[in-house]
């Protein structure tokens, strides 16, 4: 990803607070207690939120109370050995850091791998965590007043986020507070495949349309195409990616240029294989390809001959990609900049005409 967000700290995280404890306090201790509302006494906003929807009869409060209760008593048949399995899998799923960087102490678990461990408990499990993040539990008062709203979570984001692009593509605007809208929320470890994860918000990203649901889809970040382990980004690394792209236009028809007449090639070396994984979950290259291809890219080389003035075109043109420089994600510069100087390797702008 050309860059990552600032993790922002909100009310929201209490409910993977809420899960931690019933995964950790209520089910890995089902086999020595009998379950009731004393197992939340220490926990008491999630025990009066469990005691809440119990006399409340919502879809989304019987379906939580009903799902925690059902694997509970799952759990209840296991030995501590196999306890201590459950425990090694849930905490390296929600090191979500640590998996994108393939650190080799965290082996994810998927929904497959304890299916073939338990395959009552995958299934109970998959009905539970991949129902978390939707609107019928979210959405309830009783706890929506605990944990708070996404929509202010999402409004608290974008004011520190205040980019205002994409981070996995550049190409795309994202939502600000200011309009109705709102992006939606990438689960980056899909949670269609990975328990224990779904309302982790350390593998909640907003993210552009085009690059979720056009896209990345349930692509695993974790896992090439062929099934291997992988590196990724992850998309609240401290660390900045200051990624390079090389262009290369292999025609002198500008006019006309087709996709198959550009290459491009990401740097540096040292990330190389996250680069790879972004350009498979996110199609990049070939983004990047058409987006050079498109009237855009026609106006940023017109703009060039009839901005210059009294400057020649070149000398216009080293104007212009210092400023890109300085702001790279304004007006797609990161892509700009590159496209122009590959023109430029061409000659195009040694001459008066484009």
């Amino acid at each position: 990803m050309l860059f990552a967000y600032q993790y922002v700290n909100h009310n929201m995280e209490k409910m993977h607070e809420f899960i931690d404890y019933i995964f950790h306090e209520v089910w890995c201790k089902a086999s020595t207690s009998s379950y009731s509302l004393d197992l939340y006494d220490g926990k008491p906003e999630l025990k009066e939120v469990i005691n809440k929807f119990h006399y409340s009869s919502t879809k989304g409060g019987d379906f939580f109370n009903a799902k925690i209760e059902e694997i509970y008593l799952i759990f209840k048949t296991f030995e501590s050995q196999e306890i201590d399995q459950l425990k090694l899998w849930y905490q390296s799923n929600n090191n979500i850091e640590d998996l994108c960087k393939n650190n080799p102490t965290f082996t994810p678990s998927t929904y497959s791998t304890i299916s073939q461990w338990n395959a009552d408990l995958a299934a109970a499990l998959k009905s539970f965590f991949s129902k978390l993040y939707s609107q019928d539990l979210l959405s309830l008062k009783d706890l929506a007043d605990k944990i708070g709203d996404i929509d202010d979570h999402y409004n608290e984001f974008v004011k520190i986020n205040s980019n205002g692009k994409c981070p996995f593509c550049g190409l795309h605007d994202i939502d600000s507070e200011d309009v109705h809208t709102r992006e939606a929320y990438d689960h980056y470890l899909p949670k269609s495949k990975y328990p224990f994860s779904s309302i982790n918000f350390k593998n909640l990203a907003p993210i552009c349309y085009k690059c979720n649901s056009s896209n990345k889809g349930s692509k695993d970040p974790l896992q090439d195409k062929n099934g291997n382990r992988v590196k990724a980004f992850y998309p609240y690394d401290s660390f900045p990616y200051n990624i390079e792209i090389e262009l290369k236009i292999n025609s002198e028809d500008i006019s006309n240029l087709k996709t198959q007449d550009i290459s491009i090639n990401f740097g540096p070396p040292s990330l190389k294989e996250e680069l790879e994984t972004w350009d498979y979950l996110f199609d990049i290259k070939q983004r990047y390809k058409s987006k050079c291809c498109s009237k855009d890219a026609k106006y940023w080389i017109t703009q060039i001959f009839d901005e210059c003035q009294d400057k020649s075109p070149s000398e216009f043109l080293s104007v212009k990609l210092e400023t890109a420089g300085y702001s790279p994600f304004a007006d797609n510069n990161f892509l700009r900049k590159p496209f122009l100087e590959a023109c430029d390797a061409l000659g195009i702008f040694s001459t008066e005409e484009a």
